[in-house]
């Protein structure tokens, strides 16, 4: 399988007892096809190298309009920087 970008992160906070919810800094069409809390695998290419691990699709009030989000499950003590690349490694 072919790895596709998910979202370059804008920001990302820790969701105490959820997992880190990261915001993505620009449109996120290759979430689109995804319905909600729907579970993937996913690839962040972090400063110390990269790190696996599951997410659901989430919809977040930013703004002036909901935007697709990621919550990440395993990476809640994570520090993931503005810019880091979201790959999909599989759907779960």
């Amino acid at each position: 399988m072919t790895e596709a970008l998910l979202l370059r992160v804008q920001a990302a906070w820790p969701l105490p007892g959820l997992g880190l919810l990261v915001l993505p800094a620009g449109p996120t069409p290759a979430l689109a096809g995804y319905a909600l809390h729907a579970a993937l695998t996913v690839r962040l290419e972090l400063p110390d190298g990269p790190a696996v691990a599951t997410a659901t699709v989430e919809e977040v009030s930013h703004g002036a309009a909901p935007v697709q989000a990621l919550l990440l499950h395993d990476l809640a003590q994570t520090a993931v920087p503005g810019g880091t690349a979201v790959w999909l490694v599989e759907t779960v």
